[in-house]
């Protein structure tokens, strides 16, 4: 399953919400194996990240900060602006390839969800 990095957090979401729910011994397995390999994926892309605020921004070693040229707006580093724009659109292009774990309906169909959870694991349940 190819997923970019705004379904792997959703996802993350989605399992960590039943995360400490009482279930079934398979199910269980199910969610903390997909749930260990989501986080692996979420490590990578935010390190991939910390390495490009460092590479491409301006940082005020004073104040230890990115310099913000307005509020969630930051200043790239100059000469660097194409790179940089490069750079933002590989990570904006960010995807995973992983091998997710489908949870069978039959696993879940008694334990009680919110339209927001359910929506979050959605892409895997396996109708049957």
């Amino acid at each position: 399953m190819t997923l970019n990095y705004t379904h792997i957090n959703s996802l993350i979401e989605g399992l960590e919400s039943h995360q400490d729910a009482k279930m079934p011994f398979k199910l269980s397995m199910i969610v903390a194996k997909n749930l260990a390999m989501l986080k692996k994926e979420e490590e990578f892309y935010i390190d991939q990240e910390r390495k490009f605020a460092l590479e491409y921004l301006k940082f005020d070693a004073e104040k230890q900060e990115f310099v913000q040229n307005a509020p969630g707006v930051f200043a790239i580093q100059e000469g660097k602006e194409e790179e940089c724009r490069k750079a933002r659109q590989d990570l904006n292009d960010f995807t995973a390839e992983l091998e997710l774990r489908k949870i069978p309906l039959a696993l879940i169909e008694d334990m009680e969800f919110t339209p927001k959870q359910l929506l979050a694991l959605e892409m895997l349940i396996e109708e049957e």
